[in-house]
Formats: structure tokens, C-alpha cells, sequence
């Protein structure tokens, strides 16, 4: 796991790098490549792999492994021969659809079943990309992917709070209108009502709610949770006003996928590092500075580039500091 963080961290500062470039920010020196891609290797090179890794570790095979390894190679792939990229991703989407299968075996529950139809979500946006080209279909199917994925994660922590039967129903039923999104004519209206009720049933079920009255690691996290449930519901609305489609899929990549990172990293990294948990007050810094940088997009694009850079770049840091720091004090 250890040898697959680095060149992950890689791809996410080249992901970002070429986003910024692309707003006038030249923070870091970029090859075509890296602009073109942005976000490709933003969402296939850096999320879909991470999260590879993820199910891989709880999937204890590891014939897994190579799932994650698809996803370098398919990254690395754009730089030699792009043409490869999209078949090796799909086939990147392929396995971790088989392995999400596998762990919905050992546990038959809703969230499970919804993980394994996120990543075919995925599998048929990078399918659609290898054999028809990029367009507006495959951005909202890998968009599914992501906000499937975090949206049935938090369903499971859920089941902590108690909830009407059809709160769970209804969760259940945007899920679904939310994997139709995508293919279904005008897309964009779908896909922003699907996560608009998404957005406002993790507002009200989500155990943050509580959690945010705490202290310490427990209210940091939620912070970052409602946070990003709110981008959740802002860029929900855009697309179902057909507005500012840029503003609309940042807020959801940026807004709240990377809010949900900020989130859980302190919590999964050092679970699958088998390591201890640290937290400290610094980590707000660039939760705050994510924040202003996505609210200044629309009117100050450099500036916001700027900012939400910094935010992620302060993020690795800082996390990696602060955990480094722990274990000092703990031995």
C-alpha cells in the first residue's frame, strides 16, 4: 500500500496542477499531457485508484492488487501511448467492480450492492469514452461514480441513527435515479435533482449532525462532511438550472469529493497503514481555504485556482505532518 501512495500523490498534484494552469495559475510545470488530462487523472488516475486500493485491502486477496496497479499503468499510459488509457481505465473499472461484487458477497446489504453499481457506473462512463470519445455522458457517469460511492459509504454509517422506513426507501430511490442520470435524455436536469435530494437527505441523516457538536477528530470530520453535502446541493442546483456547468462539476469534484478525502483521510489512511490516528487543529487550514477557493471560482478564476491548489498541497502536508508528529508522541 505504502509504494502506491507516492505515485498517487503524484497524479492528484498533476491533476490539480493542470487545472489550475487552465484558470492561469502556473504553480507547477506541466507537460500537454498533464493539461489535457486533467481530469481524467483527476478522477480514473487519482479517486477511482485510491479507492481501488481501498476495496482491495478489505478484499485481503492479493490478486486484488492488481486492480490498483491497471490504474498506475493506465496513467502512466497517457504520457507513452494515450490511445491505451481508456481500455486500460475501463479495465481498471472492470476490477473493481469485480471486487466490490465479491465484498457485496460476504455482506449482502444495500450499500454494498450500491458500491458495486457505482463502479459499473464507472466501468460504462470509461466503456462510453474508449468507444465513442469523451462527452457530456461520460463527465455525469464518472460524477455518478464518485457521489455513489461516498453517498452509500455514509448510508452504511448511518444505520447508527435511527430513521423512518422510508427514509431508507427514498435513499434508495434517488440512488437509482441517480445511476440513470447519465444516460437518460437531458441528463443534466436528472443528475441535478438526483443529487439535490442526495445533498439534503445525508444533510438530515448523515450521523454528522451529531457528531458536529463534539470535539476533536469526530466535529473535524463533520465539518468537512456538511461541507461538502452543501456543494453537494449547490451543484445539484446549477445543473438542474442548466447554469455555470464548470461551477457545477467543480463543486461537486472539488466541493465535495475533495471534502470527503479531507475527512476520512485521518481515518482510513492510518487504518490501512495499520498505524494510529492523529488529529490536530491544523487541518482546518485547508478545509477553510478549499471553501474560499471554490466560492471565488465564478468571479476570480486565478485566484481560485490558486487558493484550492493550496488548500490540497496544505492538506498533504499538513496530514502527513500531523501523523508524523503523533507517533512521536506516542512512542
Amino acid at each position: 500500500m505504502l509504494l502506491l501512495l507516492f505515485p498517487l500523490m503524484i497524479l492528484l498534484l498533476l491533476a490539480v496542477g493542470g487545472g489550475a494552469w487552465r484558470l492561469g495559475a502556473d504553480w507547477l510545470p506541466l507537460t500537454q499531457t498533464g493539461l489535457a488530462f486533467h481530469g481524467v487523472l483527476m478522477v480514473n488516475g487519482f479517486f477511482a485508484t485510491l479507492i481501488s486500493c481501498e476495496r482491495c485491502a478489505a478484499l485481503g486477496d492479493r490478486r486484488g492488487w492488481l486492480v490498483p496497479l491497471c490504474g498506475l499503468l493506465a496513467s502512466a499510459s497517457l504520457w507513452w501511448q494515450p490511445a491505451l488509457a481508456a481500455p486500460l481505465y475501463a479495465l481498471l473499472a472492470l476490477g473493481m467492480t469485480l471486487v466490490s461484487a465479491l465484498l457485496w458477497r460476504r455482506q449482502p446489504q444495500d450499500f454494498t450492492l450500491l458500491l458495486v453499481l457505482a463502479c459499473a457506473a464507472l466501468l460504462l462512463g470509461n466503456l462510453s469514452w474508449w468507444l465513442a470519445g469523451m462527452d457530456a455522458a461520460v463527465l455525469r457517469a464518472w460524477v455518478v461514480f464518485l457521489v455513489l460511492t461516498i453517498a452509500a459509504e455514509r448510508l452504511e454509517l448511518s444505520r447508527l441513527l435511527p430513521k423512518p422506513l422510508w427514509a431508507r426507501r427514498l435513499f434508495l430511490v434517488l440512488a437509482w435515479a441517480l445511476l440513470a442520470a447519465p444516460w437518460l435524455p437531458f441528463g443534466h436536469l436528472w443528475l441535478g435533482a438526483a443529487l439535490i435530494g442526495l445533498g439534503a437527505w445525508l444533510l438530515r441523516f448523515d450521523i454528522a449532525r451529531r457528531t458536529i457538536r463534539g470535539t476533536g477528530l469526530p466535529r473535524y470530520v463533520a465539518a468537512c462532511l456538511l461541507a461538502g453535502y452543501g456543494w453537494l446541493l449547490v451543484s445539484g442546483l446549477l445543473w438542474l438550472l442548466g447554469v455555470s456547468p464548470d461551477m457545477a462539476l467543480h463543486g461537486v469534484l472539488l466541493g465535495f469529493v475533495m471534502a470527503m478525502v479531507f475527512g476520512h483521510a485521518p481515518v482510513i489512511v492510518p487504518a490501512l497503514l495499520n498505524t494510529g490516528c492523529h488529529f490536530h487543529k491544523v487541518l482546518y487550514l485547508p478545509l477553510g481555504l478549499l471553501q474560499l477557493g471554490l466560492l471565488g471560482r465564478p468571479f476570480w478564476p486565478q485566484l481560485s485556482a490558486y487558493l484550492t491548489s493550496l488548500a490540497i498541497v496544505a492538506f498533504m502536508l499538513s496530514f502527513l505532518a500531523v501523523q508524523l508528529a503523533g507517533r512521536r508522541q506516542a512512542r
